[in-house]
């Protein structure tokens, strides 16, 4: 049997033309799938790129926008009184402005002092009697009591236009009898007064002591009688008593000493304790100064 021999075939190209074609054809296809592939992957970055600057763009925006805090609304707080609703039939608030008052009240000037008063002009010195020294109750009593009449004395004398000293204004104060002098003295009065009651068993009563202003003394001593009703001391039946001590002595202007009643009398202490009782003696202290003065 014969033996057959594989034999090993050799590609042999017949059509050189047509292979060429094939080649260009296969690198032409070649070509356009790589530009493809280039043209997808440059647009894929440079969309990919777009799209991270708007994003960028919008951060931006976001973080430039101002910031609102939502607080809660609270209720508007009212201040003074709530107006009243009107009634009906009220006539509507006039558009008129209230005038503004003309003028300081601080800058009124004081009323000019009545040139014709009895007192115009005068100074008079009051010194009320007693001060804290005295100890005793009836004293003690006195000793407001003297004050508060002296207070209400100036009060009359300036309504009669006389300027007014008065040597304390308190009970809680103890000052010799030559600084209470020395008080009125400084003040230059033209007329002064003390202002006291005496603490006496049976016979006591009004009297006034004066050093040498005897006329002042017997003036003032008739009128208050008459004003009051109160008998003179039993020792001292004229109304009168010369006796210098250091207030009188250091006032340096005539000066008495009024010796309202004994204090120890409950019907006398009754008598200058009653305020229109006390309306007529403050008339006919005023009095007997203003006669004094013009002397």
């Amino acid at each position: 049997m014969k033996r057959v021999k594989p034999r090993r075939k050799n590609l042999r190209i017949s059509n050189p033309i047509g292979f060429s074609l094939f080649i260009a054809g296969c690198l032409l296809a070649l070509g356009v799938i790589a530009v493809i592939i280039t043209l997808a992957v440059g647009y894929g970055e440079d969309a990919v790129r777009y799209v991270q600057e708007q994003i960028q763009g919008t951060v931006e925006v976001i973080n430039e926008q101002p910031t609102f805090s939502i607080e809660p609304s609270k209720e508007p707080e009212v201040s003074g009184t709530p107006a009243e609703t009107p009634k009906v039939g009220t006539p509507a608030p006039s558009d008129t402005p209230t005038p503004e008052p003309i003028g300081n009240l601080e800058d009124t000037p004081e009323p000019t002092p009545d040139v014709n008063a009895p007192l115009y002009s005068v100074t008079v010195g009051i010194n009320p009697m007693r001060d804290a020294g005295n100890k005793s109750k009836e004293m003690i009593e006195e000793c407001a009591f003297n004050l508060e009449f002296s207070q209400r004395l100036a009060k009359y004398l300036e309504d009669q236009g006389a300027t007014v000293i008065i040597t304390r204004d308190s009970n809680e104060v103890s000052m010799s009898a030559k600084k209470r002098g020395m008080i009125i003295a400084a003040a230059q009065c033209d007329i002064a007064l003390e202002i006291v009651c005496n603490h006496t068993g049976s016979g006591g009563g009004c009297y006034v002591r004066y050093g040498s202003n005897k006329s002042y003394a017997a003036e003032l001593a008739a009128a208050y009688q008459e004003a009051t009703g109160i008998p003179f001391q039993s020792n001292h039946k004229s109304g009168i008593y010369q006796k210098t001590e250091d207030t009188i002595k250091y006032s340096k202007c005539p000066c008495v000493r009024l010796v309202l009643c004994n204090w120890s009398s409950s019907s006398q202490r009754e008598i200058v304790e009653d305020e229109v009782v006390q309306q007529k003696i403050f008339k006919a202290i005023a009095s007997v100064l203003s006669a004094q003065v013009k002397k």
